[in-house]
């Protein structure tokens, strides 16, 4: 329930989202090109532009605080992969002026299966400040057939939970 807390301070601290203005299709448009190839030189050029310092950010594999501790985070993510990219394939405005934003996303591992392009599904709740930075990113996502699965002995252990249920 963290991530609830989270986003009812944020939603106080940034009132004015810039709903219906050229400015949140400029902070979609940036979140997209953000995601469509996770290299760390642009997690370095990009995170500034995309993500307001004061960030709450959760992909269900770890939640961070604040902009340099997210850059500190996606560096890592990206170095960990040959190759990652999002598709967008749809985005939807809430009553609270947030973005649900539905994407696939293709991991090409490292370690875990070398040269294997996995594809996962999910969804981003994005609020954004009033400058269409991200000041809210929660992920939820499918981890184990996205990560966890690729994984040696952790990967069959979910695979014969999956053939048991």
């Amino acid at each position: 329930m963290e991530t609830l807390e989270k986003l009812k301070q944020i939603r106080a601290r940034h009132p004015a989202p810039p709903a219906g203005s050229a400015a949140e299709a400029q902070a979609l448009a940036r979140f997209a090109q953000f995601f469509s190839s996770f290299a760390p030189d642009r997690v370095d050029k990009l995170v500034p532009q995309t993500y307001a310092p004061d960030v709450y950010f959760n992909d269900t594999l770890k939640a961070v605080e604040g902009r340099d501790a997210l850059s500190h985070y996606l560096r890592e993510s990206a170095e960990a992969v040959e190759a990652c990219r999002v598709e967008i394939h749809e985005t939807t405005r809430t009553a609270n002026d947030e973005h649900l934003v539905r994407w696939s996303m293709m991991i090409r591992f490292r370690k875990f299966r070398r040269g294997v392009n996995t594809w996962t599904v999910g969804m981003s709740h994005l609020r954004f400040d009033a400058e269409g930075r991200v000041v809210y990113h929660q992920d939820y996502w499918n981890a184990a057939d996205g990560l966890f699965q690729h994984i040696p002995v952790l990967g069959t252990l979910i695979n014969a939970i999956k053939r048991r249920l």
